[in-house]
Protein backbone atom coordinates (compact mmCIF):
# COMPACT_ATOMS: atom_id res chain seq x y z
CA UNK A 1 0.00 0.00 0.00
CA UNK A 2 2.51 2.61 -1.25
CA UNK A 3 0.84 5.35 -2.39
CA UNK A 4 4.51 7.24 -3.10
CA UNK A 5 6.50 6.03 -4.98
CA UNK A 6 10.40 7.24 -5.05
CA UNK A 7 11.54 8.48 -8.45
CA UNK A 8 14.86 8.46 -8.96
CA UNK A 9 16.55 11.32 -10.80
CA UNK A 10 18.58 10.42 -13.86
CA UNK A 11 22.17 11.71 -14.18
CA UNK A 12 21.57 13.81 -17.08
CA UNK A 13 18.86 15.81 -15.11
CA UNK A 14 21.09 16.16 -12.09
CA UNK A 15 23.61 16.95 -14.59
CA UNK A 16 21.08 19.76 -16.15
CA UNK A 17 20.62 21.43 -12.82
CA UNK A 18 24.09 21.65 -12.04
CA UNK A 19 24.54 23.34 -15.17
CA UNK A 20 21.48 26.05 -14.35
CA UNK A 21 22.85 26.20 -10.86
CA UNK A 22 26.01 27.30 -12.31
CA UNK A 23 24.79 29.98 -14.89
CA UNK A 24 22.38 31.65 -12.33
CA UNK A 25 25.61 31.65 -10.00
CA UNK A 26 27.34 33.56 -12.74
CA UNK A 27 25.07 35.59 -13.38
CA UNK A 28 24.59 37.03 -9.87
CA UNK A 29 28.18 37.53 -9.80
CA UNK A 30 28.37 39.74 -13.50
CA UNK A 31 25.13 41.38 -11.89
CA UNK A 32 27.30 42.41 -9.05
CA UNK A 33 29.31 44.23 -10.07
CA UNK A 34 27.54 46.66 -12.80
CA UNK A 35 26.48 50.04 -11.31
CA UNK A 36 22.83 50.39 -12.20
CA UNK A 37 21.41 54.36 -13.06
CA UNK A 38 17.59 55.08 -12.73
CA UNK A 39 15.93 57.92 -15.18
CA UNK A 40 12.95 59.57 -13.74
CA UNK A 41 10.85 61.91 -16.13
CA UNK A 42 7.75 63.62 -14.41
CA UNK A 43 5.82 65.35 -17.39
CA UNK A 44 3.15 66.83 -15.10
CA UNK A 45 2.91 67.50 -11.37
CA UNK A 46 -0.02 69.01 -9.72
CA UNK A 47 0.14 70.38 -5.99
CA UNK A 48 -3.27 70.68 -3.63
CA UNK A 49 -3.06 73.15 -0.57
CA UNK A 50 0.60 73.61 -0.27
CA UNK A 51 1.55 74.13 3.24
CA UNK A 52 4.70 76.49 3.86
CA UNK A 53 6.32 76.66 7.20
CA UNK A 54 8.62 79.09 6.71
CA UNK A 55 9.86 81.36 3.73
CA UNK A 56 12.32 83.94 4.63
CA UNK A 57 13.23 87.06 2.19
CA UNK A 58 15.83 89.46 2.99
CA UNK A 59 15.28 92.54 1.21
CA UNK A 60 18.09 94.32 2.63
CA UNK A 61 19.52 95.56 -0.56
CA UNK A 62 16.60 96.61 -2.40
CA UNK A 63 15.44 100.52 -3.04
CA UNK A 64 11.91 101.12 -3.75
CA UNK A 65 10.45 104.34 -3.49
CA UNK A 66 6.44 103.56 -4.30
CA UNK A 67 5.01 99.85 -4.49
CA UNK A 68 1.86 99.43 -6.06
CA UNK A 69 0.09 96.26 -6.82
CA UNK A 70 1.99 93.25 -5.75
CA UNK A 71 5.80 92.37 -5.04
CA UNK A 72 6.10 88.51 -5.99
CA UNK A 73 9.05 86.90 -4.96
CA UNK A 74 9.27 82.85 -5.54
CA UNK A 75 6.02 81.17 -5.59
CA UNK A 76 2.58 82.84 -4.95
CA UNK A 77 -0.36 80.56 -4.41
CA UNK A 78 -3.39 82.14 -4.59
CA UNK A 79 -2.10 86.33 -4.44
CA UNK A 80 -4.87 88.32 -5.59
CA UNK A 81 -4.15 92.05 -6.37
CA UNK A 82 -7.21 94.45 -6.30
CA UNK A 83 -5.53 97.98 -7.80
CA UNK A 84 -6.07 101.05 -5.64
CA UNK A 85 -8.58 103.62 -6.59
CA UNK A 86 -10.53 101.22 -9.05
CA UNK A 87 -13.99 101.91 -8.84
CA UNK A 88 -17.57 100.39 -10.72
CA UNK A 89 -18.03 102.41 -13.83
CA UNK A 90 -21.52 104.50 -13.35
CA UNK A 91 -24.64 102.66 -15.02
CA UNK A 92 -27.10 105.55 -16.61
CA UNK A 93 -30.42 104.55 -18.73
CA UNK A 94 -30.59 106.13 -22.23
CA UNK A 95 -33.82 105.96 -25.07
CA UNK A 96 -31.15 103.72 -26.95
CA UNK A 97 -30.22 101.30 -24.01
CA UNK A 98 -27.82 101.57 -21.00
CA UNK A 99 -24.71 104.00 -20.72
CA UNK A 100 -21.65 102.79 -18.72
CA UNK A 101 -19.12 105.43 -17.79
CA UNK A 102 -15.56 104.76 -16.32
CA UNK A 103 -13.94 107.25 -14.72
CA UNK A 104 -10.67 108.20 -16.44
CA UNK A 105 -7.06 107.51 -15.08
CA UNK A 106 -6.52 111.10 -14.68
CA UNK A 107 -8.97 111.53 -12.14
Amino acid sequence: MFFFKKRRISESQVEELYKEIKELKQTIQNLQGKHVEYHIHLDQVDIHDPNLEQLTFQLDHLDIDELSGALNLGNNFGVHVKPKGSSKPELSKTDQGLKFTFQSKED
